[in-house]
């Protein structure tokens, strides 16, 4: 007697295998996405459906590269991939190498002298290399790695694939490095390409650490957040470039823009301030060339000039609201005034390029001290309530008190005649709207700067009154950086924006001026973002120096287009095109022949 049972058994196991295999046939699984429906090789070539494919293998290295020095390739236009394969090395084996490698370069040089003849100089390059690498490896300072980098090319036709070949080749080429198709072994590049992470083709080459670090694209071009203003796309991917500056992510929400003239900064800080508007962010702007008029009527901002005809008025003599009289801090909102006044007051009565001495800011100290006391106002906050003297109540003191120092008839034409409308009024102002523009042009160049610090300082007690995103534009403020007391105020001013919510942006064509003082460097040194947009061959040389910039960085700022500049923010470094929509172009252009166009179509 069989017993079957056993052999049932089997049978019905291999028909559930048999069926759950062939069930396992009708999933959908990641390989059926993924792949292809056909592959065609060729001897220089692949085509996958509709896509021709080309592998590129990097067989020569430049000698001397720099970080990120791939960035280009990584950066590149049309779509690419780059494969780096990496194998560490044993170090004692490559030791051992070397050593070997040491002794064949010695005994060829024994072999030239003993000849008499001169010693090769790729030779000793290459003895120099071993040496120093050798060295490196026993002291554990370095280690080799079998290093593999390919480059997978696509394009929807063979034309456009030979086209993408030949810029490729063009990129590596003024790098001092080439790559070669895998000519006939494209089936196994394409495999060393996909992220499996296998070298199927072994073109390897041995790299230290320190080269090895400068192919890893540790920065990258690309910069977008979930929220914030959208500044332009990316000059290399066409990438929209969103950025928030008052994330918490940054130390401060200040910028610095600096470009030679008609190279666009003003057209980029129009734009950015009407989407900055929609997000809520309040925005003043401090205009020399009455460039913001037309942008600010169709915002239905507050457009605020400054002039001897003018009925805007602003009284610096003016405290802060009583309910901000004492910050969390506790300090003495009448002692601040007294610093900002002093400022304001070097900016008046000292020379170009000088301060007050010592003697004569005590004497402004005391009579400053006594204006107030006259006007009622005291260190008693309750006192702060009553109104504000102004700078004829100052002018009439020191011509009472006679001082010896001539402050009084220095202060003169501040007071007497136009520029006593503009200096020595009660404030008619308001910053009520979300959008305030002040214009500054009709005042005389030599009392630009004195408006600008008016401005700024009227801007800066309002916005400690109450916590709200706000930014503070200073067109052309290299005018303001020129003054010493000037130059302090903007400084502290970026130092201490951002406990009030506030974003300093400064505007200036003149680089090397507002980099001549130590205050100008503290102002780009607090600001988390710069943008650098077109530069003279005169001025490069400072912003290289001063931004650190790379060859190709350089070249870009001495080339670009107007509209175009590098955006630095968080470690990335973007190359930015600023565009704009047509409405917002038609608010923003200065151009003179498209507005010179505009009137004459308004005219027919």
């Amino acid at each position: 007697m069989v017993n079957l049972l056993p052999r049932a058994r089997h049978r019905r196991t291999e028909r559930r295998s048999a069926t759950e295999e062939r069930f396992q046939r009708g999933t959908r699984a990641v390989l059926d996405l993924v792949s292809p429906a056909g592959l065609d090789a060729a001897k220089s070539h692949l085509t996958l459906d509709d896509r021709f494919v080309r592998i590129l293998g990097l067989t020569e290295y430049p000698r001397y590269v720099y970080a990120n020095w791939l960035g280009r390739l990584i950066d590149f236009d049309s779509p690419l991939d780059v494969s780096l394969h990496l194998e560490p090395l044993d170090s004692n084996a490559t030791i051992r190498q070397l050593t070997h490698r040491l002794v064949e370069f010695q005994s060829s040089r024994m072999l030239d002298a003993r000849n008499g003849k001169i010693a090769s100089a790729e030779r000793e390059i290459a003895y120099e290399d071993v040496e120093r690498l050798r060295d490196a490896l026993q002291r554990g300072e370095e280690r080799v790695f079998s290093t593999s980098l390919y480059f997978c090319l696509r394009s929807p036709s063979l034309n456009g694939l030979n086209d993408v070949t030949r810029r490729v080749d063009a990129a590596l080429n003024g790098m001092l490095a080439s790559a070669r198709p895998t000519l006939y072994e494209m089936l196994p590049g394409l495999l060393s390409c996909l992220p499996g992470g296998q070298d199927h083709l072994g073109r390897c080459r041995n790299l230290e650490t320190t080269s090895l670090a400068t192919m890893i694209p540790f920065t990258s071009s690309h910069l977008s957040m979930e929220r914030g203003i959208l500044y332009g796309t990316s000059v290399h991917n066409s990438s929209l470039v969103i950025f928030d500056p008052f994330s918490r992510d940054l130390e401060n929400a200040n910028k610095v823009v600096f470009a030679k003239s008609g190279a666009g900064k003003s057209y980029a800080c129009k734009v950015e301030a009407l989407r900055a508007l929609m997000l809520g962010v309040e925005y003043y702007v401090i205009d020399p060339e009455d460039e913001y008029r037309r942008l600010c009527d169709a915002v239905d901002g507050q457009y605020i000039r400054l002039s001897g005809s003018s009925a805007h008025r602003i009284n610096p003599f003016d405290l802060p609201a009583a309910a901000s009289s004492k910050d969390s801090e506790g300090s003495d909102p009448l002692t601040e005034r007294f610093q900002s006044l002093q400022g304001l007051l070097g900016l008046m009565l000292a020379d170009r390029g000088s301060t007050l001495g010592q003697r004569e800011k005590g004497a402004l100290d005391a009579a400053l001290i006594e204006t107030y006391r006259r006007a009622g106002i005291t260190r008693d906050p309750q006192t702060h309530k009553h109104p504000a003297p102004v700078l004829r109540d100052l002018f009439n003191l020191l011509r009472e008190q006679g001082e010896s120092h001539g402050l009084a008839d220095r202060l003169e034409r501040y007071v007497d005649g136009s520029l006593g409308q503009v200096f020595s009024s009660p404030t008619s102002v308001d910053l009520d709207r979300p959008f305030v523009v002040f214009n500054v042009r009709d005042l005389d160049a030599d009392l630009r700067p004195l408006g600008v610090y008016l401005i700024a300082d009227y801007i800066w007690r309002q916005v400690r009154t109450r916590r709200r995103p706000r930014m503070l534009l200073i067109d052309e403020a290299w005018s303001l950086m020129q003054h010493q007391e000037g130059a302090r105020f903007l400084s502290s001013m970026a130092r201490q924006a951002r406990k009030y919510y506030l974003g300093l942006t400064t505007v200036t064509q003149d680089v090397e001026d507002f980099l001549a003082t130590p205050e100008g460097h503290t102002v780009l040194a607090n600001s988390s973002v710069q943008l650098l947009m077109r530069q003279d061959s005169s001025t490069i040389d400072a912003v290289s120096q001063t931004f650190r910039l790379s060859a190709g960085e350089r070249e870009f700022l001495l080339a670009c287009r107007k509209g175009e500049g590098l955006f630095f923010a968080q470690g990335n470094h973007i190359a930015l095109r600023v565009e704009a929509s047509p409405m917002e172009h038609s608010l923003v252009t200065t151009d003179p022949a498209e507005l010179v166009e505009r009137e004459e179509v308004t005219l027919k």
